[in-house]
């Protein structure tokens, strides 16, 4: 079906078990992430900061070798 969202089955177990402590699971889900945001805007989530910056980093670097490479290849320097 086009345009339908793929239910996520540990997702579907968590909205299950909160609905038989009468939680609902769309609050839960805006508190965790609101609860993540402010971790990550805090500075106190670590592991996502050294992850993001490793990943920019790895973006930076190959956007840098492309780039190199086709300059090179751009002034028809062959190896």
């Amino acid at each position: 079906m086009a345009g339908r969202k793929k239910e996520n089955p540990v997702e579907k177990a968590a909205e299950k078990i909160l609905k038989k402590k009468n939680i609902d699971f769309n609050e839960w889900k805006k508190e965790v992430i609101t609860k993540k945001k402010i971790a990550v805007m805090s500075d106190e989530d670590k592991e996502w900061t050294d992850r993001t910056i490793h990943e920019a980093a790895m973006k930076l670097i190959m956007d840098e070798v492309i780039k190199e490479e086709s300059s090179v290849s751009g002034n028809n320097v062959s190896y």
